[in-house]
């Protein structure tokens, strides 16, 4: 017997054309027209069996866990690739969302105040696993238990973002027809006539606060992705302090610059306000989901939103690890594998009028909250001068949910075979 058959590329399977041309020699078929189907049935579902899709994640597991690997600072990429599918892309929509994206990570930048949502590119529009990392507002707070933190009963002054225009601007650089970079920026400006964005996120400090009095206060981010990795440094005046490694491909590196700030003490100091949400993938998440773990001295806190319907938890200052300058809280799924990260140099820069520059310590609180984690930066007195201090947000590579394919060749190749089989059969029989 020979059966032959043909598959027109793009038909679905519904529609598969089915050419057979048999040459068959068939002894007595008794076989029962149920029990024909039936054997069918059996062996369709026998075939159908790997179809069941399959969501799993692969990599760095969280510690304490089975087969747990403690990531590296900087997760190794490749230095010296030109493929074009691992170089950054950038787009812009008609409504001013900006796209930038890799072969490993994608990040829409919303263009009413800064905010990223981040998934694995491979990850169809973030509906597995997808993250956001925002700034929602600024605080002036006097350190009046003297840890170095902020803690919300110091504050003095707060301000929501949201309550102010902001420019958006992105770019690439370009090296012999080689995107090397990508990069957005959000620069502040005056208040908002219209008032706050709306359905922003308003983390739990004081509703808006008082955006009058930060007005003039200058604050820009500056987000960059690279194709290759990117070794910086932070130095001032008396030379290289700490040198870090952004990876290529996977890693959103951000300049935080704050400008013009109006101590109202001599001693005040600045806190800026993140959001960190670990999951807003758009799938249902009831199987997938998605915890923050903070990477401490001597301590981890693992959390979700769903857990922390309370706004007024305290703050709890961040034990920065000795061994390393770069401090972090990962992003991990239900399987314990982590997957993203926001991470922060634990140390920023001053610039002064005249420009001399000098190294201070960046400290950090947080508190959880039903919106996410609340992480606030600490930065010292710098009256009259400039701050700028580097956080980012990435993904790890092989941290990549894994989708099966519903209908593998095999399988729908396995599924053709019975069909025909099962109409050959018929048609004997009738001839029968």
């Amino acid at each position: 017997m020979h059966i032959g058959y043909h598959i027109t590329p793009g038909t679905p399977f519904s529609r598969l054309i089915i050419s057979t041309r048999c040459v068959m020699v068939f002894g007595d078929i008794r076989m029962k027209v149920k029990t024909r189907l039936a054997l069918s049935l059996i062996i369709v579902l026998a075939l159908a069996i790997p179809m069941v899709s399959n969501v799993s994640a692969q990599g760095t597991s969280a510690p304490g866990s089975p087969g747990h690997t403690e990531p590296t600072e900087h997760p190794s990429m490749p230095t010296t690739t030109h493929d074009p599918r691992r170089m950054p892309h950038r787009t812009v929509d008609n409504q001013g969302v900006v796209w930038i994206s890799t072969d490993i990570i994608t990040v829409m930048a919303t263009p009413q105040f800064p905010m990223f949502h981040f998934w694995y590119t491979t990850d169809n529009n973030g509906s597995m696993a997808r993250f956001i990392l925002a700034y929602p507002g600024i605080a002036e707070f006097e350190d009046l238990n003297g840890d170095g933190a902020f803690q919300r009963n110091e504050t003095l002054r707060f301000a929501s973002l949201a309550t102010y225009e902001w420019v958006v601007q992105t770019g690439s650089v370009v090296e012999d027809g080689v995107t090397t970079e990508v990069w957005i920026s959000y620069t502040k400006g005056g208040l908002r006539t219209e008032g706050p964005v709306p359905g922003a996120p308003t983390p739990a400090l004081y509703r808006h606060g008082t955006p009058k009095a930060f007005e003039d206060v200058s604050i820009q981010v500056l987000a960059h992705i690279y194709l290759n990795d990117y070794h910086g440094n932070v130095s001032d005046s008396r030379g290289v302090h700490l040198n870090y490694t952004v990876a290529g491909g996977s890693e959103l590196k951000m300049d935080i610059i704050i400008g013009n700030f109006p101590f109202s003490t001599n001693t005040s100091m600045v806190a800026l306000q993140t959001l960190l949400r670990e999951n807003v993938a758009h799938m249902d998440q009831s199987h997938n989901r998605h915890r923050y773990m903070t990477r401490e001295h001597n301590r981890t806190f693992i959390g979700d939103s769903s857990a922390w319907p309370d706004h007024n938890q305290s703050e709890t200052r961040f034990e920065r690890r000795h061994e390393a300058h770069l401090q972090q809280v990962d992003l991990i799924d239900e399987s314990n594998v982590t997957q993203g990260f926001f991470r922060w140099v634990d140390k920023a820069l001053i610039t002064w009028p005249g420009g001399a520059s000098e190294i201070v310590n960046v400290t950090a609180s947080y508190t959880p909250s039903d919106n996410g984690l609340v992480l606030y930066l600490a930065y010292p007195h710098f009256d009259d001068g400039t701050l700028m201090h580097d956080p980012s947000i990435g993904l790890f590579e092989d941290g990549a949910p894994l989708v099966e394919p519903l209908l593998s060749p095999l399988v729908i190749g396995g599924i053709v075979v019975v069909v025909v089989l099962v109409a050959i059969a018929g048609a004997v029989r009738r001839r029968r």
